[in-house]
């Protein structure tokens, strides 16, 4: 495999991210969580929540190419403050997809080193991720970089 590119992504990749996204809900929603919408990318609240993320300057979204052609993304921010929480700065890997065939091989964690390189230059101290709790391949990823489970949300659909 070639080495991929990672670049800031601008207005420009947003259909891109929107595509990527799609295919990350699309996943989520037939394997882990069926109440996970897989068209809320293409939905105007879905444009406009990364359309904002591109342009923030509390976010960082990130696209991932090999020989120009677009193969993942990551998209994060610095969090508000939780009130609860003695006040750090932190941040969070709001999503991340690499193309299926392309995962495992370095790509998510080129995408994550460059995120967390960009918190430390945002005084950011801790960096949050979530993933389905039977998404055992995402959990596995973020562990290996250190991370550890701090909270489990349990929800119970009624009937």
């Amino acid at each position: 495999m070639k080495t991929p590119t990672i670049r800031t992504a601008t207005l420009a990749d947003l259909k891109t991210i929107q595509e990527f996204n799609h295919a990350l809900c699309k996943k989520e929603h037939e394997e882990y969580d069926p109440t996970i919408n897989p068209d809320y990318p293409f939905s105007p609240e879905g444009e406009a929540y990364f359309r904002s993320k591109i342009e923030s300057e509390d976010s960082l979204a990130l696209i991932a190419e090999i020989d120009g052609k677009p193969v993942g993304y990551l998209v994060g921010e610095i969090l508000p403050s939780e009130d609860y929480r003695t006040p750090i700065k932190m941040a969070e890997v709001e999503n991340m997809y690499i193309e299926t065939g392309l995962q495992g091989q370095g790509i998510g964690s080129q995408l994550n080193e460059i995120f967390e390189d960009w918190c430390k230059k945002h005084d950011v101290k801790i960096i949050k991720y979530v993933a389905s709790a039977e998404n055992i391949q995402a959990i596995g990823f973020y562990k290996k970089r250190g991370a550890k489970e701090l909270n489990v949300t349990l929800e119970k659909q009624l009937v």
